[in-house]
C-alpha cells in the first residue's frame, strides 16, 4: 500500500478545515512508529493503515479522544463514534501541530533541556519567555520560573492597557507564585512580568480556554489555533509520551 505522509499538509489546512466528507470523518495521528503511517497525516475514517506487529499508532479522532491501535492491524481506522463539536478545525489544528513537531525533531534532534528549565506544569505562566499564554477559565493562574531565576527577588505585574501594577516577593527556591490577587487575570489582556533579578520583563497575553474544550486534544487544537503553541506542543507531547518533546 501506499505511504501516507504529510507532504503538502500545511498548504491544504485551510481547505482540510473547511471540508466535510459525506458518511466518512478525519482522523489525525499525533505518534507513529509504523513505517507506512507518518506522524501529521490526515486520513479518512475509512482509510485502510498496515501497523506491523512491534510497532503502534496514535490517532486523534473528530470528538477530540485519543486511540492507541497497536500492530498487527491491517484495517479501516473506523468511524469516531457520535458527537464532539471539535470537527475539522481539531483535525487540521493538530494535523499542522504534529507535522510541525515532526519537522522539530529532524532539524534540533532529541535536545533536552537541563532539569529545572522546563515546567512540568503545562498550564503555568512561564515568566522567562515572552508571548501567549493558555489558561483554563476560572482555574488558578500560576507563575513559573525557571530554575536559574530562583533567587529572592520582588516580582512586578503590570496591565500594560489599564496600567494598574502589583509587587510581590518571589521567595528564593521557589519556582512557582500565585498571580497577585490585587490585579486580577483578564482574558485577552497583555501584561509586563519584571523580575528584579532579569535584566528584562517578559510582554505575556493571557488567553482562557473555554470550559467545553474538555479533552487533552481538544484543547491542545485550541491553545495552538490562540497562539500558544509552545504549551500545545508540551500538552501533545504528554498525549504521546513524547519526554524530549516536552524538554523542547
Amino acid at each position: 500500500m501506499g505511504r501516507f505522509t504529510c507532504r503538502g499538509l500545511l498548504a491544504g489546512l485551510a481547505l482540510v478545515a473547511g471540508l466535510t466528507a459525506a458518511g466518512a470523518e478525519e482522523i489525525v495521528i499525533i505518534e507513529s512508529s509504523a513505517p507506512d503511517v507518518e506522524a501529521g497525516a490526515i486520513l479518512d475514517s475509512a482509510d485502510v493503515v498496515n501497523v506491523p506487529a512491534g510497532a503502534s499508532i496514535v490517532i486523534v479522532e473528530p470528538d477530540g479522544s485519543t486511540r492507541t491501535i497497536e500492530g498487527p492491524f491491517q484495517a479501516a481506522l473506523g468511524a469516531a463514534g457520535e458527537g464532539g463539536d471539535a470537527g475539522g478545525g481539531l483535525i487540521a489544528n493538530l494535523g499542522k501541530l504534529v507535522s510541525e513537531r515532526e519537522e522539530s525533531r529532524q532539524v534540533l534532534g532529541a535536545i533536552r533541556a537541563a532539569p529545572g528549565q522546563v515546567a512540568e506544569s503545562v498550564y503555568v505562566v512561564d515568566v522567562g519567555r515572552s508571548g501567549d499564554v493558555c489558561i483554563a477559565d476560572g482555574a488558578s493562574v500560576r507563575l513559573w520560573r525557571p530554575a536559574t531565576m530562583a533567587a529572592e527577588t520582588e516580582m512586578t505585574l503590570t496591565d500594560a492597557a489599564a496600567g494598574g501594577s502589583a509587587t510581590v516577593l518571589w521567595l528564593e527556591g521557589a519556582q512557582t507564585l500565585d498571580w497577585p490577587s490585587a490585579l486580577p487575570p483578564a482574558d485577552g489582556a497583555r501584561y509586563a512580568v519584571r523580575l528584579d533579578i532579569a535584566p528584562r520583563p517578559a510582554e505575556v497575553r493571557l488567553r482562557f480556554i473555554p470550559d467545553d474544550v474538555v479533552s487533552d486534544a481538544a484543547r491542545a487544537a485550541w491553545m495552538a489555533d490562540a497562539g500558544c503553541r509552545r504549551q500545545a506542543g508540551q500538552l501533545l507531547a504528554h498525549l504521546t509520551g513524547d519526554r524530549a518533546g516536552q524538554d523542547r
